[in-house]
């Protein structure tokens, strides 16, 4: 049986809360017909469009807030440097074009409203074959200025990095948010919870950018106790979404899940959002579509619609920058 076998088998017979909505069944699909026909090494160019990796149009609303909110100078350089950068592969003339400059106009933003040293940390590895692009010397793309842009709202005052000792990202995607958590803050344990083929491409993609970190790859259990020393000595750990509630009580300070809350049932995100309340001790950060409306399931998903328990403490709760039709909010638990 091959490592995708065993998750998906281990995912069979697990209560419906924890398994993939319909949507995300048929995007698995084609996840997984991407891999197969194309590979590990290019899944930057395949599985991240289905996560939050953008090929926009000129007049969307991220091209449009990026536009308002940089010089003009700034818009105009790149506007008519992009189409000398050249095509990327899998993308027209057209695709590429905008590509690359909705890329180097959110790397612009970014280094213009986070502080400098956080960019300066960051570098678009090679791994899974990104579409290329450079600035200022370096290889940089979409999914790092969102994850940057992401790591300084959570990380910005009042929260300490002293606070954050474990991290647990539910829907981690290939792992970009983990990469630059982990880039920047190399003290952390992060913990994955994902389905697959996310978690084998995020468990692959993750162990071989922090080799040097000790990993606790999925494998299946049934109670903690039977992984516990090997868990608790563990800085990387990848799970199945049917295993989170094997984690003991308050064994997370920072709890984040990212733009998928939305694409699932309301019983679903109601079993998550207890989940945040038993194993969290301190933060959650949610990023999310402020109206959705779930495929196949036809339900409609609000941003007034989510859980949040009373006692929480609402530390910000607000539209999100260049993704403004998404919203961010993170509480103190």
């Amino acid at each position: 049986m091959s490592r995708l076998e065993e998750m998906f088998s281990a995912l069979e017979g697990a209560r419906p809360e924890v398994l993939p909505s319909r949507y995300w069944q048929e995007l698995n699909q084609s996840n997984l017909r991407q891999l197969e026909d194309q590979g590990y090494e290019s899944f930057k160019k395949t599985l991240a469009l289905n996560y939050f990796t953008f090929l926009v149009l000129r007049k969307d609303v991220q091209m449009n807030f990026l536009r308002e909110h940089l010089p003009k100078g700034t818009c105009m350089r790149h506007a008519l440097g992009s189409p000398f950068r050249g095509m990327h592969p899998g993308l027209n003339w057209r695709q590429s074009l905008l590509y690359t400059y909705h890329t180097l106009l959110l790397w612009e933003y970014a280094n213009r409203t986070i502080p400098q040293g956080i960019l300066q940390a960051l570098s678009e590895p090679r791994e899974g074959g990104p579409y290329k692009i450079r600035l200022h010397g370096k290889d940089i793309s979409q999914d790092l200025a969102n994850s940057a842009l992401e790591f300084h709202s959570i990380m910005a005052p009042p929260v300490k990095r002293s606070e954050i000792g474990t991290i647990l990202e539910l829907g981690a995607g290939y792992g970009r948010t983990a990469f630059t958590f982990l880039r920047l803050m190399p003290e952390v344990r992060y913990i994955i919870v994902d389905i697959p083929p996310a978690l084998f491409v995020a468990e692959r993609y993750l162990c071989s950018q922090f080799p040097r970190r000790r990993a606790f790859r999925f494998r299946p259990f049934r109670a903690y106790q039977e992984v516990k020393q090997e868990f608790e000595s563990a800085d990387l750990i990848f799970l199945l979404s049917s295993q989170l509630d094997c984690l003991p009580a308050g064994s997370v300070d920072l709890f984040m899940n990212i733009s998928s809350f939305h694409e699932m049932r309301m019983d679903q995100i109601r079993y998550y959002f207890s989940m945040v309340d038993h194993l969290t001790t301190r933060f959650f950060y949610t990023k999310q579509w402020k109206e959705s409306t779930v495929p196949y399931e036809n339900i409609k998903i609000r941003e007034d619609d989510y859980p949040v328990r009373s006692d929480w403490e609402e530390v910000f709760h607000r539209d999100c920058q260049v993704q403004t039709q998404f919203f961010e909010a993170l509480y103190r638990l």
